[in-house]
């Protein structure tokens, strides 16, 4: 049985990032800060993270992904916020163009087909937005545990 589209699944509100035209949605309570680029540390940053954000009075790594879900190392202009996401027993932060709350119904939200799922991607599903645009629907620890395989950590 696959994890559920968006946690908690009564409220039906989701945190919608935007990265270039690449949109995620995430259950809202999985999002435990957003801060401005601006305040992303870039010295001595990990392999393959662009930095730092400090949350919790501690520093932790902070990634910037393509709209293909591969990982960059330069931070575009477009990206204007770190997100920080709670996974694992720490948080992370990933780099978007944009953030904002959504509310979503259950009829807007679809499992992929099998055959469009692959093994190692954060992608759990897909939903329809208002706009016409569709988000992948994704979770705080998938994308946790799809950066620590690309960074091979």
């Amino acid at each position: 049985m696959s994890p559920p589209l968006l946690q908690p699944a009564g409220t039906g509100t989701a945190a919608l990032l935007r990265i270039s035209r690449l949109r995620i949605a995430l259950p809202q309570g999985e999002i435990a800060g957003i801060t401005a680029a601006a305040e992303v540390e870039g010295g001595d940053a990990q392999p393959f993270s662009v930095g730092w954000v400090t949350h919790a009075n501690q520093r932790w790594p902070v990634y910037c992904v393509s709209p293909d879900l591969s990982l960059l190392i330069v931070i575009p202009a477009e990206r204007n916020a770190c997100v920080v996401l709670a996974a694992n027993s720490g948080f992370l932060g990933i780099m978007c163009d944009e953030a904002a709350s959504v509310e979503v119904a259950p009829g807007q939200r679809q499992a992929l087909p099998p055959a469009m799922r692959l093994p190692e991607s954060p992608v759990l599903g897909l939903i329809a937005l208002e706009d016409g645009e569709v988000a992948c629907a994704s979770s705080a620890q998938g994308l946790a545990a799809y950066v620590s395989r690309l960074t091979g950590s």
